[in-house]
C-alpha cells in the first residue's frame, strides 16, 4: 500500500500544477524596411502571469531596457540618479548612472543609462507616454530615436498588441 501511496503522489502533484497553466498564442509579423517578410506563431505556457510589458521582455526580450516599476508614487514630480557604485566616483567610464523623471502622478515619464564603454553597455534615454487609463502607450528611445514601441491593452488591462518600430518603420508587430 505504501509502494502505491508513493507511485500515486507524483502524478497528483503535476496534475494540480497543469491546471493552473495557461497557454498563450501569438501571432509574431516581422517586417523589413517596412514590408512584411515573415508570420510565425509562438506559443507560451504561463501560470498567472499578466500579459504586461515586463511578460514581452521576458518571453520575447524586448522591450528589453525598461526601469524596475513604472510607478512610485513617493516620487511624484521628482528626477533620481541611481549609481552603480554610490560610493565611488561620478563618472561615465566606469561608474555609470540610471535616471528617472516622474509627474505628478509618481509615474516616469523619462528613464535613461549613461552608458559603460569599457564594459560595452551604450547608453539609452526612453520617454513614456501614457494612455487616458494611465497605461503605457508608447516607449521611444530618445538618443538617436531608433526603437519605439507601441501598446494595445484590452478592457482587463492585458496588452494585446506590441509593436515595435525601428527609424520610424515597423519592425514587429506581436499580437495576443
Amino acid at each position: 500500500m505504501r509502494y502505491l501511496l508513493m507511485a500515486i503522489i507524483p502524478f497528483l502533484a503535476v496534475h494540480a500544477v497543469a491546471q493552473t497553466e495557461t497557454v498563450k498564442i501569438f501571432r509574431k509579423t516581422e517586417y523589413s524596411n517596412g514590408n512584411f517578410y515573415r508570420q510565425r506563431y509562438d506559443t507560451i505556457k504561463v501560470t498567472q502571469e499578466p500579459v504586461d510589458i515586463y511578460f514581452f521582455r521576458k518571453h520575447f526580450n524586448f522591450p528589453y531596457y525598461l526601469p524596475g516599476k513604472f510607478t512610485d508614487e513617493a516620487l511624484k514630480n521628482r528626477t533620481i540618479s541611481v549609481w552603480r557604485n554610490p560610493n565611488g566616483k561620478k563618472e561615465d567610464k566606469g561608474n555609470w548612472e540610471n535616471t528617472y523623471t516622474y509627474d505628478h502622478l509618481g509615474r516616469v515619464t523619462k528613464y535613461t543609462y549613461s552608458g559603460c564603454f569599457l564594459c560595452s553597455s551604450f547608453p539609452y534615454s526612453y520617454s513614456v507616454t501614457y494612455n487616458a487609463k494611465g497605461q503605457v502607450e508608447q516607449l521611444n528611445e530618445t538618443i538617436n530615436s531608433i526603437d519605439s514601441f507601441r501598446f494595445y491593452y484590452n478592457n482587463q488591462g492585458d496588452i494585446v498588441k506590441l509593436e515595435k518600430y525601428v527609424l520610424g518603420k515597423l519592425q514587429t508587430e506581436l499580437v495576443n
